[in-house]
């Protein structure tokens, strides 16, 4: 896993610059890190998840100069241009159905898939249907939900269409809803505030909530950041 600076993890930037979105890496104190795009300005310490699931049908596929089916065009669609860039999708209906591919870059009709997944099986317009995100795209937790397919937490504010690093392993901040984090016990979204957490009921189970990590101090009030561990995987 490559190493970043602290000054890294604590600024955002407004060009990707040299890191790839998703990319994974470690402080020199240990924390694991997720480099990320902001859809929307994040507030200081919120928990962030995925941007909605792109789904559409009638998708038909092309070939490169060596043959491999690296393109996947929709003559309906109107992307914006790079913005599924390091995306990660799938064929989940109809000739195809079961293909995973991982997307390098799109026009406003056109994916373009790193060459290392490439379908083995080209697509057919009339029954292709494909569903794709950008798991590094990101915006603050809904309200409600406890399953968002959380990917960690900011530590610095991100203004809308900022670049920076999300902390997915280790110490740091997250805005918590509840009156008290209970010392030891694990939390996860679903807060009435967009990017809070609540504290962890002990009754869920895996398929009722993501536990996020665990509080490492006591709050003093709602509403406020709060010293926990974040173990996002």
């Amino acid at each position: 896993m490559n190493q970043i600076s602290f000054q890294n993890v604590y600024q955002t930037i407004t060009q990707r610059g040299e890191f790839k979105l998703g990319q994974r890496a470690v402080t020199p104190d240990g924390r694991e890190w997720q480099f990320v795009f902001a859809t929307t300005a994040l507030t200081n310490s919120s928990a962030c998840v995925p941007t909605a699931v792109t789904s559409a049908d009638l998708w038909s596929s092309s070939t490169d100069s060596q043959g491999r089916i690296v393109y996947l065009t929709r003559a309906a669609s109107t992307m914006t241009v790079g913005g599924f860039e390091d995306a990660i999708g799938v064929v989940d209906e109809g000739t195809g159905v079961g293909q995973t591919f991982k997307i390098r870059t799109n026009s406003a009709t056109t994916l373009t898939l790193y060459p290392e997944t490439a379908l083995t099986t080209a697509l057919a317009v009339a029954d292709s249907d494909l569903t794709f995100i950008g798991m590094s795209r990101v915006d603050m937790a809904a309200v409600t939900s406890k399953l968002q397919m959380c990917q960690g937490g900011n530590q610095v504010a991100f203004a809308a269409s900022d670049y920076g690093w999300l902390l997915t392993d280790g110490d740091g901040r997250v805005r918590f809803g509840d009156t008290t984090a209970i010392v030891g016990a694990g939390f996860n979204t679903g807060d009435d505030t967009t990017g809070q957490v609540d504290v962890a009921v002990i009754t869920e189970g895996a398929l009722t909530a993501q536990n996020l990590g665990y509080a490492i101090v006591a709050n003093g009030a709602s509403d406020i950041g709060t010293l926990v561990r974040w173990i996002v995987r």
